[in-house]
């Protein structure tokens, strides 16, 4: 009896686990039936293509993507152990941008709060929503808007002495660490300008990363990085509540840096009493904190977002302009390096044509944030005429699909032409806010919500810019697979150049 009581209770357990894989399964595989039909469905496996094959989000976009985001202008994708929809035709865009009672920001602390990723920014100024978005807004917006710029160039110039540096030790065979810094010794280097450049503006003192190349922080972000954009992770981020070692340790390494950043924010700020008598952002927020405006955890959020978000994309912008200028050096390069050679003031370079072209062209050609995942719908509601979209539905945008569309862009659409924005500063300059206003370009995103670091990510791309043709011309290395980041945020993977020093 206690034998057949056993073998019923192990058959009913192996039923019971059998069933609720394959009810798994299907969640995963097939879409939720109330998402909309007339919107095609992407293939479930698409998001997992990059980290098995041979191939980059270019390449995932033009095969899976492009043909049904034309065509429909959205499409049902699985990401983030969940299905969303996901648009790039401009008018959907609008209509998401502007009815943000509709389409609420949810960011990871409200989509996926048990995950490394959430835990990493937490709730702050990017992900927030009503309310306690506009008190960030009012607290932030004055710092990121008005700001000294005179340390982009100073670092710039550090970045190319320590280029200088690096091709005197490979000229004299004298590389350390040679196999790692071939592969990673640009990128990290973009990085760690980066990262100086928004500690200095933004935060109102200097990180050191560019003099030590084993700066603790650095190291921290590597890290933390390569643990949250782990591809597996990332697409089911419900893994990261079954207690995993390697998750554990994610959690452990995101709660130090965290701590490590706000603790030199006191001791740097806070403690001296610099928050009172200097202006940065930083400020703003620690004296919005001691007006109780903000308590200690949004403070703390909102400090690490301004460096995750504030050194991230300039640094993935920068990438992409070096390989742009490599890439048409006998062009484009020629064509900026004689346009700003002679100009030294910032406020003259950002009347520079030539060069404001190229960088807007390359922010539309290579989206930092290629695609973007963080409105949910507070209703039922309908998106353009006929796609119907149920209450609590995650809704992102593809930022590729909206400036690589040839209705958006005409039959020029994939070719890199900074010519297509006009020929003087006042048609530029018009034209780029035209794109930002009917969304056909949504790389700094839009409406109310659209990014408040794009003037200090643009004079940060173009003071460094000049100060690298200044000293060097630069080509793609031989050596070089021309390839795209397989995942996460898009610029060239693991870019490397060739420099070679101007004569004086």
């Amino acid at each position: 009896m206690l034998i057949r009581l056993t073998v019923t209770f192990l058959w009913k357990s192996t039923l019971v686990f059998l069933l609720s894989g394959f009810l798994l399964l299907l969640k995963v595989i097939i879409p939720p039936f109330n998402f909309p039909r007339t919107i095609p469905t992407v293939p479930f496996y698409v998001i997992f293509l990059p980290s098995i094959f041979d191939m980059d989000q270019v390449d995932m976009f033009n095969t899976y993507l492009r043909e049904p985001l034309e065509k429909y202008g959205a499409v049902k994708m699985f990401f983030g152990s969940r299905w969303n929809i996901l648009v790039s035709r401009p008018e959907y865009l609008a209509q998401i941008f502007k009815d943000e009672t509709t389409f609420a920001k949810s960011g990871n602390q409200k989509k996926i709060p048990y995950s490394v990723i959430a835990a990493y920014t937490g709730d702050n100024i990017i992900s927030a929503h009503g309310k306690v978005w506009k008190t960030y807004r009012h607290i932030m917006s004055d710092g990121l808007q008005n700001f000294n710029g005179q340390p982009f160039e100073k670092n710039a110039k550090r970045f190319c002495k320590l280029i200088q540096k690096r091709l005197k030790e490979k000229e004299m065979g004298q590389e350390e660490e040679k196999s790692s810094l071939n592969n990673n010794y640009l990128p990290l280097l973009i990085q760690r300008l980066a990262l100086d450049n928004i500690s200095q503006v933004v935060l109102g003192f200097d990180f050191g990363t560019l003099e030590d190349k084993y700066n603790p922080l650095h190291q921290h972000l590597i890290r933390i990085k390569k643990q949250i954009f782990h591809p597996l992770f990332l697409t089911f981020p419900f893994f990261d509540l079954l207690h995993l070692p390697q998750r554990q340790m994610a959690f452990e390494d995101v709660k130090s840096f965290r701590k490590v950043l706000v603790e030199r924010v006191r001791k740097e700020m806070i403690d001296n009493y610099n928050f009172e008598q200097t202006s940065f952002v930083v400020n703003d927020l620690i004296k919005a904190y001691n007006n109780d405006s903000i308590d200690y955890q949004q403070l703390t959020d909102n400090i690490v977002i301004l460096l995750v978000a504030g050194h991230e994309n300039p640094q993935l912008l920068i990438t992409t302009c070096l390989y742009l200028l490599s890439k048409f050096y006998d062009t484009w390069q020629i064509l900026i390096w004689n346009e700003i050679k002679d100009i030294e003031c910032i406020n003259k370079l950002k009347e520079a044509p030539l060069l404001s072209a190229f960088v807007y062209e390359a922010v539309r050609m290579y989206p930092p944030l290629n695609t973007i995942i963080n409105r949910k719908t507070i209703q039922k509601c309908r998106l353009g005429e006929n796609i119907i979209i149920p209450k609590d539905t995650y809704v992102g945008y593809n930022n590729f699909g909206a400036t690589h569309s040839s209705k958006n862009w005409g039959p020029t659409a994939d070719l890199f032409d900074p010519l297509r924005w006009g020929g003087t500063i006042e048609e530029i300059n018009k034209e780029w806010k035209q794109r930002k206003n009917d969304c056909s370009l949504s790389s700094f995103h839009g409406g109310r919500r659209a990014c408040l670091g794009e003037k200090l990510a643009l004079i940060e791309v173009k003071v460094t810019i000049r100060e690298i043709l200044k000293r060097y011309q630069i080509k793609l290395a031989k050596d070089w697979n021309e390839k795209m980041t397989p995942g996460g945020p898009l610029c060239p993977a693991n870019l490397k150049l060739e420099f070679v020093e101007r004569e004086k």
